[in-house]
């Protein structure tokens, strides 16, 4: 009679348990502290969410992945603008993409052609975003000292932050 109590007793406690672990809440990731929003995101933060977006869209790939990632990691930082919107980087200053097009729409517009309108979308972008045009002189300049892979990022980081020389 006792074994009988005993192993009731044991199937009540282990049905117990079991139903309150399941009732319990599955544990969810911290999502990283939000920086404020002139403060950059720590480095370390955004490699440890990007790692967990990826996972969420592993199945993912080309444009949508892309997508779903901007998406998570927006959302995993709201008060931080992570990405260019609007054709204007966080800083305010207009995208590569869109001081392009609208060097090619005032080439278009003036009717150029070869060499001149080659002239005047390079002058016309070194204008819109001469930290790039800055940015490529350096990589000119150090390919020309035939550096390449972390050599030549070392030098143009460099040249970027000391553009005198």
């Amino acid at each position: 009679m006792l074994r009988i109590a005993l192993l009731a007793a044991g199937f009540v406690l282990s049905f117990s348990s079991a139903g309150f672990a399941q009732s319990q809440p599955a544990p969810v990731a911290p999502k990283p502290a939000a920086a404020a929003p002139d403060e950059p995101v720590p480095r370390a933060a955004r490699a440890e969410a990007r790692r967990d977006c990826y996972a969420e869209n592993v199945a993912l790939s080309g444009d949508d992945l892309r997508r779903a990632m901007r998406e998570c990691m927006q959302e995993r930082f709201p008060s931080v603008k992570l990405y260019a919107s609007d054709g204007l980087t966080r800083d305010g200053k207009p995208t590569a993409v869109t001081a392009r097009a609208v060097c090619k729409q005032e080439a278009d517009a003036t009717g150029l052609k070869g060499a001149e309108r080659t002239a005047a979308l390079v002058a016309c972008f070194n204008g819109k975003r001469p930290d790039l045009a800055q940015r490529a002189e350096c990589r000119k300049e150090a390919r020309g000292r035939g550096l390449d892979g972390d050599a030549l990022k070392a030098a143009i980081a460099e040249c970027g932050r000391n553009p005198q020389g």
